[in-house]
């Protein structure tokens, strides 16, 4: 994706996949300072553990708790930013066309991802969003910093298991699976009959080819959404940030070739 689009504009550079072992996490910031890189993306799980590192975090970056962006600037600080809550929300309008406004949200997972999901449903004027996750702790603690960034944002917090969904699965109109790893698991537990029928649910991996409740969501006929719309978009921002130039989700589909996904 990168590659092609710095051939396209003419921009000396190249992107390469560096492969981190997770027990390396804390190293990564040094790592990027070493090699004199002019700025990376990160996934799970270094999104969290290299803020620590950091000089600085963006706004955006700042509410998730969580980078997946990083650009050294011209003094060599580094400096953290997070582009996947836009990139949902934008894929979200776009491919889906539904505006996250008065929509009551489950976002599932409280980690980086789910939090910069939140925010931004919040900031696009979502009626509700209530955090599910598996320890309930940190849903709250994500729940709180959130309000004080958006005090007229109203926030819920539950345990993502099958009692406490079934309480409350009958609010909700738009559902974000953000989980990583292990939490497949535990969503493929959450029972779909009680959503309403125009209920949209979406998922924020891309590489899964049977996503947690796909399945169950298509018998029922409720529209579902995989992560790879949500990949083009903080793709297409990640390379903004980058570059400096605007690109669409378009260009970036065409270079991935990517058709009806």
């Amino acid at each position: 994706m990168h590659n092609e689009l710095f051939r396209r504009h003419g921009v000396d550079a190249v992107y390469v996949a560096l492969d981190v072992p997770p027990a390396r996490a804390d190293g990564v910031a040094d790592a990027v300072r070493t090699l004199a890189l002019a700025g990376c993306n990160l996934t799970v799980p270094f999104k969290e553990r290299i803020v620590a590192g950091l000089d600085g975090l963006d706004p955006e970056a700042r509410l998730a708790g969580a980078v997946n962006v990083v650009l050294r600037m011209p003094d060599g600080a580094l400096v953290g930013h997070n582009t996947d809550g836009e990139g949902y929300v934008r894929a979200l309008e776009q491919e889906m066309h539904v505006r996250p406004a008065g929509r009551n949200v489950a976002v599932l997972g409280a980690g980086g991802t789910g939090r910069a999901v939140a925010a931004a449903l919040a900031r696009h004027g979502a009626g509700s969003i209530t955090l599910y996750n598996r320890t309930v702790p940190r849903a709250e603690a994500a729940a709180a910093a959130l309000s004080v960034a958006f005090p007229t944002a109203r926030f819920g917090v539950a345990s993502l298991n099958a009692v406490c969904w079934s309480e409350r699965a009958s609010g909700h109109d738009l559902v974000v699976n953000c989980t990583a790893g292990d939490g497949a698991s535990a969503v493929e537990g959450l029972d779909v009959s009680p959503l309403p029928l125009h209920t949209v649910w979406t998922d924020a991996n891309y590489w899964m080819a049977d996503p947690p409740r796909f399945a169950a969501c298509a018998r029922r006929s409720l529209r579902i959404q995989r992560g790879i719309g949500m990949l083009m978009q903080q793709g297409a921002l990640s390379y903004q940030l980058f570059t400096g130039i605007s690109v669409d989700a378009d260009a970036i589909r065409g270079v991935l070739d990517i058709g009806g996904w």
